[in-house]
């Protein structure tokens, strides 16, 4: 009985119609991943925007300190699971990217009461 040899240096590469039809060859692959970082960051740097107005509104009118914290722990468990329900529910038109915006807002609404 012999143990089966197998090929150590010799290299198998798939089918080149089958890299280029779904994407997996070369420089096509790479342009996509900095298309979409470079979409991430600026989705990011977008959203810095909506909870830094959120939470300078909740500083100058004093919204959520007004409130008890048993209440404002329900407007936030509202708020924040809503609204992630409805990101998740939109998350593959532009009204996802709204729904994202609106949910920084609220968090930055939400985070004035630590000031």
């Amino acid at each position: 009985l012999e143990w089966p040899r197998f090929p150590t240096r010799r290299r198998i590469v798939m089918n080149d119609s089958l890299q280029s039809q779904y994407g997996y060859g070369g420089f096509a692959l790479a342009a996509d991943r900095q298309r979409v970082l470079r979409n991430t960051y600026w989705l990011l740097a977008l959203s810095l925007g909506p909870t830094v107005l959120g939470a300078w509104i909740g500083v100058s009118t004093g919204l959520f300190r007004a409130m008890s914290g048993g209440m404002s722990a329900l407007v936030f468990f509202i708020g924040a699971f809503g609204l992630m329900f409805v990101i998740e529910r939109t998350k593959n038109s532009a009204a996802g990217v709204v729904a994202l915006l609106t949910f920084t807002f609220f968090m930055g609404l939400m985070l004035s009461r630590l000031v």
